[in-house]
């Protein structure tokens, strides 16, 4: 059977309709529940939460990884099909939050002394803002990729990729149920090292595991 051929038979399995995707969502919102659970009861819940997400500033620490999450959960499953060759809306939207994000900080910096800035920027809770949002997401991501492994992904480390923020995104809005650190020079340096991290290692995932 030529190439071709083998891409239009299972092309023809129209993935989106069929079980994977209840599956492998189904499978990553029960893993971040587990896990983020696990994190928050151990780091609490901040007792102002309600007047946080109140607030336009401190609520983009839930609004911004969130919308990574769902546009990336949505990229990642329609990468499962072989004929899925371009991702143009996804790529725009995380492309313009990556970027209104990096001016933001910037922004943020413009006007305060270096130490000032460093200060704000490192917080008192770095390492266990990366440790805690890696806890959440890698066992998640672990179980999402070895679901996605059913498809058929024509880019697999962009497949791992799109699949590691989308966990990354949701984990790291769990975190932010806990952390008090509301300035943006922190959650935006922070949260998206975090998110980055993991991204990373989906594309390294995707790359090794995704292949057919």
């Amino acid at each position: 059977m030529k190439t071709e051929e083998l891409l239009n038979l299972i092309a023809s399995d129209d993935v989106s309709d069929g079980p994977l995707t209840p599956k492998v969502l189904g499978a990553g919102v029960a893993m971040l529940a587990v896990f983020g659970g696990l994190v928050l009861a151990v780091l609490g819940i901040r007792p102002d939460l309600v007047q946080a997400i109140m607030d336009p500033v401190t609520a983009m620490k839930w609004v911004i990884p969130l919308v990574l999450t769902v546009v990336a959960a949505g990229a990642a499953i329609r990468l499962t099909r072989p004929q899925t060759t371009t991702l143009h809306f996804a790529r725009g939207v995380i492309f313009s939050i990556l970027i209104a994000a990096a001016v933001w900080w910037l922004t943020q910096a413009v006007g305060l002394r270096p130490e000032q800035v460093e200060t704000r920027s490192m917080g008192g809770t770095a390492m266990i803002c990366l440790s805690s949002i890696s806890l959440i997401s890698i066992p998640t991501l672990a179980v999402v990729m070895y679901l996605l492994r059913a498809g058929a992904s024509p880019a697999p480390a962009l497949s791992g990729a799109m699949a590691g923020l989308s966990v990354a995104g949701a984990a790291t809005a769990i975190y932010a149920l806990h952390c008090n650190e509301d300035t943006p020079l922190f959650f935006i340096l922070w949260y998206g090292l975090g998110m980055s991290i993991v991204t990373a290692a989906g594309a390294w995932a995707g790359r090794r595991f995704l292949r057919w």
